[in-house]
This record gives C-alpha cells, structure tokens and sequence, in this order.
C-alpha cells in the first residue's frame, strides 16, 4: 500500500442534493454565524470535478480558482491539504515535485467528504479568509455531509 493513499474503494457516488447542502452549510457560517471577508466555497466529487460552488460577495478571482484547486488537491492525495503538507514536508517534497503543480495546493482549507465506511466520495475547499478560518469553515461543510 502507497505511503499517499490507504482508501480502499468506495461505494457510491456525493449526490448534487448533498454538495449544495454542504456549500449551504458553509455559506451560512461565513455571513450569518462568522461574517467576515468573502469566500469562495466549492465541493467535488470523487474524481476532484467541480460540483457545487458559492462566492460569497467581496471574495475574489483568486479566491474562486484556490476553493477548487484546494478541494482537487484534496482529492489528489486523499488527505485533507494541512495533512498533505505535513506530510511532504517531512518527506522532503514540495508541490512543485508533482504533475500539475499550477493546480495542487497545499494550504490548509482542503478537507475530504467521507463517508461513515471512511469512504471519499468528494472534498470540499474554501479560500479568502487565513488558512485556519479557511479550514474551519471547509469543516462545517464536511460536518454537513455526516
């Protein structure tokens, strides 16, 4: 087994329904529960393809493009992205180490979907606010699958 992935296959399949319950979740908590700066939120599903997206107003085009390149990294590694990076960095490898380092990211904010089997079936990622708000919030919308 690879030192990247332990997941064994997954059933089934993150439904729309699900993937805007989640940016749903997550567009509360950013303007009702902890307003702040603007953010981008997006879910992915298995394959790390673009399924539900929200910007929430004031973050920008910078902002979009991390949310998704956080929630893909996820998905790349089946790790969450703070995980990933601990991890590479112990290992001595960077993003750039690995193909498409124009989209892999390893800022905190990416944060796989599982399910109650530990299965992936997507990855949420946020972007606009510091890293661990940007995690915290990509929490509320994983707390929102389970």
């Amino acid at each position: 087994m690879s030192q990247i992935s332990s997941e064994p296959v997954r059933p089934g399949s993150l439904t729309l329904e699900q993937a805007r319950k989640i940016v749903d979740a997550m567009v509360e908590y950013t303007t009702v529960t902890k307003p702040g700066r603007g953010m981008a939120l997006a879910v992915v599903d298995e394959c790390g393809v673009l399924m539900c997206f929200a910007r929430v107003p004031q973050a920008s085009l910078v902002n979009r493009r991390m949310a998704e390149y956080k929630a893909w990294s996820a998905i790349a590694f089946k790790r969450d992205t703070r995980t990933t990076r601990d991890m590479l960095a112990k290992m001595g490898l960077k993003a750039t180490d690995f193909c498409e380092p124009d989209r892999l990211t390893l800022i905190p904010g990416g944060n796989l979907i599982r399910t109650k089997e530990g299965y992936t079936v997507g990855a949420v990622g946020t972007s606009g606010r510091h890293q661990d708000e940007d995690e915290e919030v990509a929490l509320v919308g994983v707390k929102a699958y389970e």
